[in-house]
């Protein structure tokens, strides 16, 4: 039994005790449910002064809790105005002035519960001495047993001087959270993720107590997000007890600092990064850093939890904890590639050589050697693979792992880039806008080993990568061309689906500029050779391609190409006569027509 429950027991078995009871404590620690627990409810009248705004107000609120199946009246005492008489029962006891009312209803109630007024900081009541002057007439008129619960930095500012006058006892409520934990676990629907969820009930009890954090409404939260993982997970890891007990042992702490406002997403952004940063920051002197990651300072908090493992991606976390968002096939990746369920010998070597923290020094030699005899051969060719082999060669420089100076590795990984994109291998750009999305911020649910003193050095290898996939894209355009010019004369609606954005089908050259590549007399030539019925689809498809902004935009390298071609129509009309003219003239593209005219109209 707590010191609270003990001594809110024997208070609520005094009669008439002359003083009322404050219960403090931190915003969320589960104040006004200890009192409820300790007092019945047939044994209270509870008030919440959550918005009253007036005195008058809050004894109506005393009076509808004291008599629950009759309307409130606060609407009677604020304007007086309607005769309470017509409400009939005990209401015509009643005038319709306020005061008579007040005056009534107080020796109508009778002294035999306890009054329990909550959120006392949150009364609206600006007078402080009238908010407590009113709970006094409880008090010492009434000889009611009263219980005010509120949080302690508000008292402290608001009543300090006041309180004292009527409250003869001050408690503060601690935390229960064994109970507490027992309680929202208990609530938790699904039998099979209430039982996941009580297997890691000491994880949350001992990592909540070392967080320091005393808001039970948190402590719910978090049995909320272990109960959505285990939605997310399928029974192949729930089976394994060790890595669930890694995962819901790093998502508990972190979604503590970051429930408490100690995390940022900024701060989980780069977490493989953070502590390296700072060892290399105060490399070569002996005094520490003046302050600390926020990373680290909360990593000091749980010494059985890493918060820089990547069991978890950043980019996965930050959905878990700043989205809400529990992405089953990205949570199950990250898992996958743990040293939990990774098997070296069938997997990628640097997806073990990335491991190496939770992997036998053989293990993760044997997988460097692989790593090196690939580098050497020049076999990965996917993007994101070859990322994560650039960044490891480059962090075991920066570590002397290896003897390479850091330019030279640097060097060494733009040279593989020039070798694939000589044989052929390297990947063209995509075609669709954001193809680098699927390997900019890692691969495979991996973040890359990138620390902030050589984010420059990667960004350096990472234009260098885009540059020699557009070049290996612009190398295809020969073919790619020739496949539009042939869709023209058989299939008009193709081209314009291919060139253009619409509402059907991927569009994948809508933002691509490569038309250029192709003489503005031979396009023209071509397009007025095709059948007639395809010469409008053909305009509707330019026309669609440089409205607006594009050529201002994405398509800047064909606006000088777009404005020839205009100028080729209306020569190719001039040669001819009658409704061959006019045909032509009706086909240029509109939206030349405008870019033409805003360059004249700015000129003049």
């Amino acid at each position: 039994m707590s010191h609270l429950e003990e001594y809110l027991r024997y208070y609520n078995s005094v009669k008439m005790p002359g003083y009322a009871v404050l219960v403090t404590g931190d915003w969320g620690c589960g104040k006004t449910y200890q009192v409820k627990k300790c007092i019945p409810d047939n044994e209270c009248f509870y008030v919440s002064l959550f918005g009253v705004q007036t005195v008058e107000q809050l004894h109506s609120e005393v009076f509808a809790a004291a008599n629950p199946t009759m309307a409130k009246v606060e609407s009677v005492l604020n304007s007086g105005t309607k005769p309470v008489s017509e409400m009939g029962g005990a209401w015509s006891l009643v005038g319709a002035v306020p005061g008579v009312f007040g005056a009534i209803f107080k020796k109508q109630l009778e002294s035999d519960k306890t009054l329990i007024f909550d959120d006392l900081e949150r009364c609206g009541i600006k007078c402080q001495k009238d908010v407590l002057g009113a709970i006094n007439t409880y008090v010492e008129h009434l000889g009611f047993r009263v219980i005010i619960i509120a949080h302690d930095e508000e008292i402290e500012n608001r009543f300090k001087k006041t309180k004292e006058k009527i409250v003869g006892q001050s408690i503060r409520a601690i935390p229960q959270v064994e109970q507490a934990l027992d309680h929202f676990i208990s609530e938790i629907e699904c039998s099979l993720a209430k039982k996941f969820v009580d297997g890691q009930k000491g994880l949350v009890r001992d990592n909540f107590l070392r967080s320091g954090v005393k808001s039970l409404r948190i402590l719910r939260q978090i049995t909320e997000s272990l109960t959505r993982l285990y939605s997310a997970l399928d029974e192949k890891y729930l089976e394994h007890s060790e890595a669930m007990e890694g995962v819901s042992s790093l998502l508990i702490a972190l979604q503590l600092e970051v429930l408490s406002g100690n995390l940022s997403r900024e701060d989980l952004s780069n977490r493989i990064g953070v502590r390296h940063n700072l060892l290399l920051s105060s490399y070569g002197t002996e005094d520490p850093p003046s302050e600390q990651p926020p990373l680290i300072k909360a990593d000091e908090k749980y010494p059985t939890v890493d918060l820089e493992s990547n069991l978890l991606s950043d980019e996965v976390l930050c959905a878990m904890l700043f989205d809400g968002r529990y992405p089953e096939k990205e949570i199950q990746e990250c898992l996958d590639n743990s040293s939990f369920f990774l098997v070296p010998e069938q997997s990628p070597p640097w997806k073990v050589v990335i491991q190496f923290d939770e992997l036998d020094d053989e293990v993760v030699d044997e997988a460097l050697d692989r790593m090196n005899e690939q580098f050497q051969n020049r076999s990965v060719t996917n993007s994101g693979e070859m990322l994560h082999i650039f960044c490891l060669r480059m962090m075991m420089a920066e570590n002397k792992i290896i003897d390479n100076e850091l330019a030279h590795v640097v060097a060494e990984n733009k040279a593989y880039i020039d070798d694939i994109l000589e044989d052929g291998s390297l990947p063209p750009a995509g075609v669709d806008y954001g193809w680098t999305q699927e390997f900019e911020h890692g691969h495979e649910s991996l973040a890359y080993w990138v620390s902030d003193t050589r984010k420059q050095d990667f960004k350096e290898i990472w234009d260098y990568l885009i540059t020699a996939r557009e070049k290996a894209l612009r190398r295809t355009f020969p073919k790619i061309l020739e496949t539009l010019k042939d869709k023209m004369r058989e299939n008009s609606r193709g081209f314009f689906e291919d060139v253009s954005t619409t509402n059907n089908g991927p569009n994948p050259y809508a933002r691509v500029p490569l038309l250029h590549e192709i003489s503005v007399g031979e396009f023209v030539d071509h397009w007025l050779s095709c059948p007639r019925e395809n010469w409008r689809d053909i305009e509707y498809a330019l026309n669609n391609r440089y409205r607006g902004t594009a050529l201002n935009n994405e398509l800047e390298p064909e606006r000088e190409w777009a404005l020839a071609l205009l100028s080729e129509l209306e020569r190719q009309a001039s040669k001819e006569s009658g409704f061959c003219t006019l045909r032509i003239m009706r086909m240029r593209p509109k939206a030349l027509l405008e870019v033409r005219r805003s360059l004249e109209t700015v000129s003049e």
